[in-house]
């Protein structure tokens, strides 16, 4: 009796034992197991990582910098540029570490640009020239930054037809200075050609501006100083059409001024010198003609000098 007892106590102690000890119980039951549920388990190591919502965060901003910026493109491209400026300037100001913020300066210059604000624009072309020095599209900020002076003084009044050689040519001065540099240091850019050719004229312009201060010095019958004054174009604008109009007025200068030497040198030097075509026309870069020098400068009266304001009836422009 005894015997039965002691077998039915160790063989409870057994089973005991061996359910304590079932593997498949010991899964089921180990929270080391990764047999949950997946979003409890994601949202357990979004607890347990500290940028999770940094990188939230990251993507929102990245999908709303987006956004911003297709809308300021839509707007650039249906030639709504205050709208467009304003969509750049939001995405700056609230994603300025995004791609889409570089991108959005730099067309943000060109609608400036295209809406007339030439102040703002290269104070923006100057610094994203300094904080992007490196940029794939330096030389392309350079050239709008010609661009922008180079149409700076252009306004409605230029329907008008007056002499733009005798306006201020300062903003032009700029420019050539501008798409020079481009053209330094880019020598293989696209742009490189069109800035040459504005180059090109922005010279013609500024030899035709100097040679209306000769024209000037003329009609009062200060020839001394229209030589000088000559000369100085000639030198600083070589090739010129204004440059061969200069010789011209220097041959007259001198024989006026008795400076024998010098106006027979002028006049070999001129002899040696092939006229440009169209020189003579009045499409021809605006240039000022000689008057009668020997004639006493006359006074310009009240009505002349309001009618000198316009080329047709300007009457420091006589004719051929």
């Amino acid at each position: 009796m005894k015997i039965s007892s002691l077998l039915v106590a160790v063989l409870a102690i057994f089973l005991m034992v061996g359910c304590s000890s079932n593997p498949k119980q010991d899964d089921k039951d180990s929270p080391d197991k990764d047999t949950r549920d997946p979003d409890r388990a994601a949202v357990f190591r979004d607890q347990q990582d500290p940028l999770a919502e940094r990188r939230r965060l990251d993507r929102d901003a990245k999908l709303n910098a987006a956004q911003l910026y297709f809308r300021a493109r839509r707007e650039l491209d249906s030639s709504d540029f205050a709208g467009a400026i304003e969509s750049y300037d939001d995405l700056s100001k609230r994603y300025p570490f995004s791609d889409y913020a570089t991108q959005g300066e730099l067309e943000r210059i060109y609608a400036l640009y295209r809406n007339f604000d030439h102040d703002r624009a290269t104070s923006s072309a100057d610094r994203f020239l300094r904080e992007h020095p490196r940029h794939s599209a330096v030389d392309y900020v350079h050239y709008l930054k010609g661009l922008i002076n180079y149409a700076r003084d252009e306004s409605a009044l230029n329907i008008l037809p007056v002499d733009e050689t005798k306006s201020d040519v300062s903003s032009h001065r700029r420019a050539f200075d501008d798409f020079s540099l481009l053209i330094q240091r880019f020598p293989g850019s696209r742009y490189a050609g069109d800035a040459y050719a504005r180059m090109v004229h922005i010279r013609n312009r500024l030899a035709a501006h100097e040679l209306h201060v000769v024209d000037f010095y003329v009609r009062r019958g200060a020839y001394v100083a229209a030589a000088k004054r000559g000369e100085q174009v000639i030198a600083q604008y070589p090739g010129t059409p204004a440059s061969y109009r200069a010789l011209e007025m220097l041959v007259k200068c001198y024989e006026l001024s008795g400076m024998k030497q010098q106006e027979e040198d002028a006049r070999k030097l001129l002899a040696a010198q092939e006229r440009p075509k169209g020189l003579d026309q009045a499409s021809a870069e605006n240039l000022p003609r000689l008057s009668d020098a020997s004639a006493p400068p006359e006074k310009p009266g009240f009505f002349t000098r309001i009618a000198g304001f316009f080329s047709p009836f300007d009457s420091s422009k006589p004719d051929a």
